[in-house]
């Protein structure tokens, strides 16, 4: 099968879960080509790392002006642009798209061609500063693709009641790999100190995540400085300004309590080297460092938000702790501390157990595999579908 991916740009978790399926589809035998928009805007743009990723593995990974923007000219130029490519090489049975603005780009590039060409729309998450007119545009673009998948049942309930039709929407969970990326050079002084840390019997906690009010980072210092009982290490990793950040450690005092490390291509691996990862975020996807840490045996304690609330099971998986709640999060810490060894196996395991049942690699892109087979009218669609009383 030749599947076009089509998104905005290459970045972030939606750019993991894209090279991820790009890769394991060209695995399994498909011709896969990714197309994302070579302008960037303020704030976003293409990650290097997923372009180099793309190039080694013989995946051909084309920008194009723009597919972002919100704009005739730049639609059309973008149309225009991709037509170019697909004369130059074979049409694709199914276009899968990551994003409002190219599934628009989509149905358009399917509407002239010879042959049916199934669109499928992946939405990673609804934009937090979309205004009312873009939004009645997205919703009238996703009940016209063939169909919207979404990772999570609270997603999929976002969109019904945005307007997206529920018979349109389908459920495919994200998947991660059962592998870490290795440290670099880079990783080694913190993976040190954090060694160091447990050696000398203090709880090492990671936290992972761009910095921004919606990572929600302070309430994670505020907790370590209510921990007088405790003398944990909590290292940051991330992207992003660290100057705030670092006036708040200073400012509670907790400059030997927290390490601030930077942007990471080994979050992973560094996050597996501690006891427990904390997301105290405001708004989250269906959270690829939760998963990480559910295949890697790591504790997870997360906000009560609703995305993350789906994905942990308080007390079974991991943790919750009431957001924007200093105290419950600083009770949480204790709590995780307190855990008996048997305490800890029995939610690794349940977390493992978790991964295995519905957060593979493998399971989603066997997903996304019947959903394409369906729109080809191969066979039966097996995911799971939302019904008309969703909305």
């Amino acid at each position: 099968m030749k599947i076009l991916h089509l998104t905005t740009f290459l970045q972030g978790g939606a750019g993991r879960i894209i090279v991820e399926l790009a890769r394991e589809q060209q695995r399994l035998g498909h011709e896969v080509t990714v197309v994302a928009s070579r302008r960037g805007v303020a704030g976003y743009g293409n990650d290097e790392e997923y372009i180099e990723t793309l190039s080694s593995l013989g995946i051909p990974a084309r920008l194009v002006s723009s597919t972002v923007e919100r704009s005739h000219s730049r639609t059309i130029a973008a149309v225009t642009a991709i037509n170019r490519l697909l004369v130059a090489e074979r049409e694709p049975d199914v276009i899968h798209s990551h994003a409002a603005v190219p599934s628009l780009i989509a149905l358009l590039l399917a509407g002239v061609r010879r042959t049916p060409i199934g669109v499928i729309q992946t939405m990673h998450g609804w934009g937090q500063t979309t205004t009312a007119e873009q939004a009645a545009t997205d919703v009238g673009v996703l009940n016209r693709v063939d169909r919207v998948a979404v990772p999570s049942s609270h997603s999929a309930t976002l969109l019904a009641d945005l307007g997206v039709q529920p018979s349109q929407i389908v459920i495919v969970p994200y998947g991660v790999p059962a592998r870490a990326r290795g440290l670099s050079e880079a990783d080694e002084a913190t993976w040190i100190a954090m060694t160091r840390a447990r050696r000398a019997g203090r709880p090492v906690i990671v936290s992972i995540g761009t910095r921004g009010p919606r990572q929600n980072h302070f309430l994670l210092v505020e907790a370590l400085a209510r921990l007088h009982h405790m003398n944990p290490l909590c290292v940051f990793v991330g992207e992003g300004d660290d100057r705030l950040l670092r006036q708040v450690v200073e400012q509670r005092g907790c400059e030997t309590r927290v390490r601030i490390h930077g942007d990471s291509r080994a979050a992973r691996a560094l996050a597996a080297g501690a006891d427990l990862l904390v997301l105290p975020s405001r708004s989250e996807g269906e959270s690829l460092s939760v998963l990480e840490a559910f295949c890697d045996g790591l504790l997870v304690a997360t906000s009560d938000v609703p995305e993350l609330v789906e994905l942990v099971d308080n007390g079974v998986t991991g943790f919750r702790f009431r957001l924007d709640d200093a105290q419950s999060l600083a009770d949480t810490l204790t709590r995780v501390a307190c855990l008996s060894n048997s305490g800890r196996r029995a939610i690794r395991g349940a977390a493992r157990d978790q991964y295995t049942a519905n957060f593979t690699l493998t399971r989603m892109v066997e997903r996304y595999g019947q959903l394409y087979g369906h729109l080809r009218g191969q066979q039966p669609q097996p995911t799971r579908r939302i019904a008309q009383s969703a909305a």
